[in-house]
C-alpha cells in the first residue's frame, strides 16, 4: 500500500509539469479530505457546513481504539453576522479495553451572542481502573482495581449576557451509572449500586475569546457551582465548585501563547467516581484519567501554538497539578509534571484536529481530538 501510495503521488507530480497551475488536478489526499467536508472556508448558506473525521487514538485509559467525530458548524439565525457560528460536535469511539460510547456537544449563539443553548449528552460503556482516594493511594500498584460500568450523562445550559462578554448560566447536570461490577474486593458492594446523580448548576462566566474553538485573543474566567441534592432526585448529597481561568494571546502573527488554571473542590457525601480526576485530554495530558482523585485539584499549563501554513501546526506545552483533600494541603507534596508536543491540521478555518503526546510521572498517552485542548 505504501508503495501504491508513493507511485500515485509520484504519478501526480509528474503530471503536474504538464498543465497549468490554474489547471492543476488535486492530489488523492485533498480529494479524500474534501469528500469528508473539508474546507479552506465555511459555508452554511445551506444551513450548516459539515465534515466527518475517522481516527486512531491511545491512552492509558482506553488502550487502542478507532474514533469517528462529525463537526457542524450553523447559524440558528437569518443574520449571520450577529452572533457567532454555532457549533455541535457528534462523536462515536470503541477501544480495545472493551469501551465504546457516543457523545453529543452542540453550542448555539443566539442574536448578538445575548443567549447561549449549551448541551453535552454521553453513553458509554466504561471499564477503567481504580486506586482509591488520594495521591498516596494512587501511588500503589496492589489498590489497581478494574471497574466497569454503563454510563450516562445529560448536561444542559442556558447562558445569558447581562454585561458587556459577562454570562450568567443556569442548568442542571444529569449522570447514570449502572450494571457496576469490579475485579477485586477495594470497592463494597453499596459502592457498585446503581446510582443517579442529578444537580442544580449556576454559573457566572467571563468570555472575551475572539473564537471558542481555537482563540488567538481574549480570556475566558469562570465560576462553576453544581450541587447535587436528593430532592432533585439524586442519590448523594454534595457540592462541588470548578474555577477556570484561561488567556490567548497572539504574540506573532502565526504564534498564539496560552495558559490555564483550573480549580475544581468537591465536598459532601461523594460517590467514588466523582471525586475531582487529575488527567484528560484537556489538561494534565497523559495521566490515566481518574488515578489520581481526591476532594481538591489545582493545576495549570502553558502552550504555545505555532502554525507553519494554512493547513499544518505545531503546539508544546509543560504544566503540572496535584490533588489533595483539601485546597490547604495542595502545597504540602511534589506536584506532577506533564509536558508534551502536538501537531495540529484545519480540517476547517481554526477548527483543529489535534495528535497530542503527553507525558507525565511514569505515563503517557496519545490524543486524537477535535479542537484545541483548551
Amino acid at each position: 500500500m505504501k508503495l501504491l501510495n508513493l507511485s500515485t503521488a509520484a504519478l501526480l507530480s509528474c503530471c503536474a509539469f504538464s498543465i497549468s497551475a490554474k489547471e492543476k488536478p488535486q492530489n488523492w489526499v485533498d480529494t479524500f479530505l474534501e469528500e469528508l467536508g473539508s474546507s479552506e472556508d465555511i459555508d452554511v448558506s445551506k444551513g450548516g457546513d459539515w465534515a466527518v473525521l475517522p481516527g486512531p487514538f491511545a491512552n492509558p485509559e482506553q488502550g487502542f481504539g478507532i474514533g469517528v467525530a462529525a463537526v457542524g458548524l450553523y447559524s440558528p439565525l437569518e443574520d449571520k453576522q450577529s452572533a457567532p457560528l454555532s457549533t455541535i460536535n457528534i462523536t462515536g469511539y470503541g477501544s480495545t479495553s472493551g469501551s465504546y460510547g457516543v457523545g453529543v456537544n452542540n453550542r448555539t449563539y443566539f442574536e448578538n451572542d445575548d443567549l447561549r443553548l449549551l448541551v453535552q449528552a454521553k453513553a458509554s460503556h466504561t471499564p477503567e481502573y481504580y486506586w482509591g482516594v488520594g495521591k498516596q493511594a494512587a501511588e500503589v500498584d496492589s489498590n489497581k482495581t478494574l471497574v466497569e460500568a454503563q454510563i450516562f450523562g445529560f448536561t444542559p445550559k442556558v447562558a445569558y449576557q447581562f454585561l458587556p462578554n459577562t454570562y450568567f448560566l443556569f442548568g442542571a447536570d444529569m449522570e447514570s451509572y449502572r450494571d457496576l461490577s469490579s475485579d477485586t474486593e477495594v470497592l463494597a458492594q453499596s459502592d457498585l449500586e446503581n446510582t443517579f446523580l442529578s444537580a442544580a448548576t449556576v454559573s457566572v462566566e467571563y468570555d472575551s475569546r475572539d473564537f471558542e474553538l481555537n482563540a488567538h485573543e481574549g480570556m475566558l474566567f469562570s465560576v462553576n457551582w453544581n450541587a447535587y441534592r436528593t430532592e432533585f432526585g439524586s442519590d448523594y448529597d454534595f457540592d462541588k465548585v470548578t474555577i477556570n481561568y484561561r488567556q490567548y494571546h497572539k504574540i506573532l502573527p502565526n504564534t498564539v501563547l496560552a495558559w490555564e488554571i483550573f480549580s475544581e473542590d468537591v465536598q459532601g457525601d461523594i460517590p467514588w467516581f466523582a471525586f475531582s480526576s487529575l488527567g484528560s485530554d484537556k489538561r494534565m495530558r497523559g495521566y490515566y484519567s481518574g488515578q489520581y482523585r481526591d476532594n481538591s485539584q489545582l493545576s495549570g499549563q502553558i502552550e504555545i501554538r505555532q502554525q507553519l501554513n494554512k493547513r499544518h501546526g505545531m503546539v508544546a506545552w509543560i504544566g503540572g497539578g496535584s490533588v489533595a483533600s483539601s485546597y490547604q494541603e495542595l502545597f504540602d507534596s511534589k506536584w506532577l509534571p506533564t509536558y508534551g508536543i502536538g501537531y495540529r491540521f484545519a480540517f476547517k478555518p481554526r477548527v483543529n484536529v489535534r495528535l497530542d503526546y503527553g507525558l507525565g510521572k511514569d505515563s503517557q498517552a496519545v490524543y486524537f481530538q477535535i479542537n484545541e485542548a483548551f
